[in-house]
């Protein structure tokens, strides 16, 4: 048998410690492909928005940069951009993709979680992800 470091016990003295690393390793690939797409397709949506908005000659379709007031404030606002392919509306898609990454993270880990049967952490991160959408409704909800 190998030595181990103090305090540890060998791989082979931990039953079962296999399947539970590979459950653990399956849930951290998981996580980082969801936190890795989130992010690559949130920056290839604002660089095409970033292109739109150069071949506009640095101004949205029918908007004035200047004005705040032409800038999307609402789900719909933005998606009937983007359908114009509006500079501002499709930059505007991918900052809110960079926000929704992370609160997808916590649902894909509710997943995992509920798949290595750790029913405390699916509870405490379904209020983690309960929290996050309340908040979100209610900061809309304020404006």
């Amino acid at each position: 048998m190998q030595d181990s470091p103090p305090g540890r016990k060998a791989k082979q003295d931990a039953p079962g410690s296999s399947k539970n690393d590979d459950k653990a390793r399956a849930t951290e690939l998981m996580v980082s492909v969801v936190l890795r797409s989130g992010v690559f397709i949130s920056a290839a949506v604002i660089a095409f928005g970033i292109l739109l908005l150069v071949a506009h000659g640095l101004k949205g379709v029918g908007n004035d940069l200047g004005a705040v007031g032409n800038y999307p404030h609402a789900f719909g606002q933005v998606f009937s951009g983007v359908a114009r392919l509006d500079p501002i509306s499709v930059i505007t898609l991918g900052l809110l993709l960079v926000i929704l990454t992370p609160v997808t993270r916590v649902a894909v880990s509710i997943v995992a979680f509920a798949m290595e049967k750790d029913w405390r952490y699916v509870v405490i991160t379904a209020v983690v992800l309960f929290v996050l959408v309340v908040s979100f409704a209610l900061g809309k909800a304020g404006s």
